[in-house]
């Protein structure tokens, strides 16, 4: 009873963040649950919050999928891009964010094919509506677990799950972080 008790604990607990250090890439980095933060110019840079599905066995840079909240500098906005492989980004039509206790339909105006930074990537959609993004980030941050839907499916299965494990406290670094930047 003591060991389900404390694996409960454990498991309710949030995601204990890890202390910044400077990656090889040049950018400034830190660990969070199953989340990563990220920013570029060692620190002075463009801020992410990512989290990465990876299956053992994987060999791909991004994995399988990749979700990414991009804090956007000189403004409370996020933008929020989603890679999936398989996903061709120029046909879909539809894109849900499915957080288990609410589904969530992302109007086609408030998305775009491509990644953040520009329209090329063709695996890749961004939510860039900012209410809705904020909409958003604050149910990933309160969620456990993300199943981000999109049609026609591709190549894939039209599916991208996600862990939410840390995503609270890997926002809160970001947001720290470009806070601080501009003060």
């Amino acid at each position: 009873m003591r060991a389900a008790s404390a694996l409960l604990c454990l498991l309710a607990a949030p995601a204990a963040a890890g202390g910044w250090f400077l990656h090889e890439f040049g950018e400034l980095r830190a660990y969070h649950g199953d989340w990563l933060t990220v920013c570029a110019d060692a620190g002075a840079g463009a801020c992410r919050a990512v989290q990465f599905d990876i299956p053992p066995g994987t060999d791909a840079f991004f994995g399988v999928s990749r979700l990414a909240l991009h804090r956007i500098d000189g403004s409370p906005d996020w933008a929020i891009e989603v890679y999936d492989k398989g996903l061709l980004a120029a046909d879909v039509a539809s894109v849900s964010f499915d957080f288990g206790d609410a589904l969530i339909e992302v109007p086609a105006n408030a998305w775009r094919a491509g990644d953040y930074q520009s329209y090329g990537a063709v695996d890749q959609i961004t939510v860039t509506d900012a209410e809705i993004a904020q909409d958003l980030v604050d149910r990933i941050r309160a969620g456990r677990s993300l199943t981000v839907t999109y049609a026609p499916s591709g190549d894939g299965d039209g599916m991208a799950r996600f862990s939410l494990r840390g995503a609270t406290s890997a926002t809160d670094a970001v947001q720290a972080r470009v806070l601080a930047r501009q003060e």
